[in-house]
């Protein structure tokens, strides 16, 4: 009777400890934890789009030489932010924890403090000293892959936020509950995160991501993001009056009225003088989101890429990234799908980022007998991930993808063509085919078949 009154006496005073300080500090970790868990994920399902920002962060700060270890700290750098997020949310070891959490938010508070304002402090010091440094800053952190985009302002901003909270949950480490290493409440869930992290990125960097954030993910609509249009230009006359001196704008036009104008034309040679002709924007144009991706003929110079892409029956993009770095067994499931193409006549393109006079060599060593069009290593990366790798469209929306260790063969591929023509349909419900200028492809392609209709009908 008397423990059970002692331990009573202890809960209730336990309970009236758990005051506002309490609910703040707890609240704390656990939207700390959620964000860590959330945030390695979106680079977990995608490590090599993370070692390449890596990459860029390495070249800004001249350590180029550290390029070759990207992936590695790729590996590192997810893995730390699961486990601290798993074990902030199951409040595991709060004051080792807490530690690692503070050092991590410091370090990139201070590395997004540099992004945003690096260029102002380098411009300070130019006027000062009359010098002219340049360098070069990454624009996108990577702090949530390709999933959100932030500016270096807000990125840093964001950190100063994460960092309150962070400093508020280590003041406090020592009031969480101390708990001893055991197995199963301890380790076991540290060593589950820690296992998945690594599965999933090693699956995800063989394959392809399976939650893809960029704008090659199946079922997008990709002809709206690679496609431009150039602005339109018009020459314009500046004509001078010769009384205040301010300047009047005139399009050819205008002056052709003017010009028909027997006494308007009079009034203006009086009054006016010619200055200067100049080019002007008539009308804006449109930027690709993907205007770095092409698919270039190097013997005609030319972009096909809007005729590829736009293609209304199933083409198959073949992507062989670096030439030199593929060998036969790499190449094997990519030169059968090539095959068996050619013999159920189903259309390829064939794209690499080698060069044309390097790659007419090294193609032939590879027993790749066919013609190669060309684009730049970096546009090529954000479409597939691995090399060799296939995207499989119609008419204008990505179908399917794969990594080379995935491709299957077309007759596993026409045995699932039901499955496609629902899914196409479906997309096409989810995001209609509208170009950024307005244009609907769907209605493009009625009339062509319409067209085709009225010509059958008329020979027969």
């Amino acid at each position: 009777m008397e423990a059970r009154n002692y331990y009573s006496g202890r809960n209730i005073r336990r309970k009236a400890k758990r005051d506002l300080a309490f609910y703040i500090r707890h609240a704390c970790r656990i939207f700390m934890g959620l964000l860590f868990i959330f945030s390695a994920y979106v680079k977990m399902v995608d490590p090599f789009g993370f070692a390449l920002k890596i990459e860029e962060y390495f070249v800004s700060f001249g350590m180029d030489f550290f390029t070759a270890t990207s992936m590695f700290f790729a590996y590192c750098g997810i893995l730390a932010e699961f486990v601290i997020g798993w074990a902030l949310l199951l409040n595991i070891q709060m004051r080792i924890t807490s530690w690692f959490l503070l050092l991590f938010m410091i370090f990139f508070t201070l590395l997004t403090f540099w992004l945003a304002y690096a260029l102002d402090i380098i411009n300070i010091i130019n006027r000062i000293f009359n010098t002219h440094f340049e360098i070069f800053i990454v624009t996108d952190c990577g702090c949530f892959g390709d999933f959100i985009k932030l500016t270096n302002t807000q990125t840093f901003l964001k950190n100063l936020i994460f960092l309150f909270f962070t400093l508020i949950i280590f003041s406090q480490r020592k009031k969480y509950n101390d708990q001893h290493w055991y197995y199963i409440s301890q380790w076991l869930p540290i060593g589950l995160a820690a296992l998945f992290a690594l599965f999933t990125m090693t699956h995800c960097l063989r394959h392809e991501p399976w939650h893809d954030f960029r704008p090659w993910k199946v079922g997008n609509f990709i002809a709206a993001e690679t496609y431009s249009v150039a602005p339109e230009m018009d020459f314009v006359f500046l004509y001078r009056n010769n009384t205040d001196g301010s300047i009047k704008e005139l399009t050819i036009d205008q002056l052709s009225e003017i010009a028909d104008d027997s006494i308007a034309n009079a009034d203006f040679e009086l009054n006016y003088t010619f200055d200067k002709r100049k080019e002007k924007i008539i009308k804006e144009g449109i930027n690709a989101r993907l205007a770095d991706f092409t698919i270039t003929d190097a013997i005609q110079n030319t972009d096909i890429k809007n005729l590829i892409i736009n293609n209304p029956d199933y083409h198959f993009l073949i992507f062989l990234r670096d030439l030199s770095a593929l060998t036969p067994k790499k190449l094997a499931s990519t030169l059968q799908l090539i095959e068996e193409c050619k013999q159920n006549n189903f259309e390829y393109t064939i794209i690499t980022g080698t060069s044309p006079d390097i790659a007419d060599s090294i193609k032939l060593e590879l027993g790749l007998d066919e013609d190669i069009y060309y684009c730049d290593m970096t546009p090529m990366k954000t479409a597939v991930r691995n090399s060799p790798g296939v995207i499989m469209l119609k008419n204008g929306y990505v179908m399917d993808k794969w990594a080379y260790r995935d491709i299957p063969s077309i007759e596993s591929i026409a045995e699932n063509m039901d499955k496609y023509e629902k899914q196409y349909h479906k997309y096409l419900k989810q995001t209609p085919p509208i170009l950024p200028d307005g244009i609907n492809m769907s209605e493009d392609n009625e009339e062509d078949s319409s067209e085709e209709e009225e010509a059958t009908d008329v020979t027969e």
